[in-house]
């Protein structure tokens, strides 16, 4: 990433996820596609990727908070980015990363879905909308499909 910072994150992840696309994936294909297309854009950014990450300030219920990815440049210049991916509207990964922005890292959010988001989202994180359409098939399954140029 030429130049450093929160929207330059979001704005080369956008770029790099608007020349993805897939048809017909599963949910769970969904997720496991966009994070592995996000881990695909670090590397090639020269980013360590780490997946399923302890963010010990986050608790909910006793339980530790685990961000999707958390990303470390190998140079060892720059801040951590850290990503959650959601097909929903999670209060819970909203707050993960404001948590995560408040320890200084560059915080993404990663939503893959047409409906809008109802959380207001602070000025901290920088959500990504994929607009992922969905269609049921002749056998009732649900399935997913990206074009290319469909993330803003």
């Amino acid at each position: 990433m030429p130049e450093a910072g929160l929207d330059a994150a979001a704005n080369s992840l956008r770029a790099w996820l608007n020349r993805q696309q897939f048809t017909d994936l599963s949910t769970p294909e969904v997720t496991a596609f966009f994070t592995d297309s996000v881990a695909a854009w670090a590397t090639d950014q020269g980013y360590e990727v780490q997946r399923e990450v302890d963010l010990p300030t986050a608790t909910r219920q006793g339980r530790t908070g685990r961000l999707d990815l958390q990303l470390r440049h190998r140079s060892g210049k720059g801040r951590l980015i850290s990503i959650e991916v959601d097909r929903g509207t999670k209060a819970w990964s909203l707050d993960k990363l404001v948590q995560a922005a408040e320890l200084g890292h560059l915080a993404l959010w990663l939503r893959w879905s047409r409906t809008p988001v109802t959380l207001p989202i602070p000025p901290t994180v920088r959500l990504i909308r994929a607009q992922v359409l969905r269609r049921t098939t002749l056998t009732r399954a649900k399935v997913h499909s990206l074009q290319p140029d469909s993330c803003g």
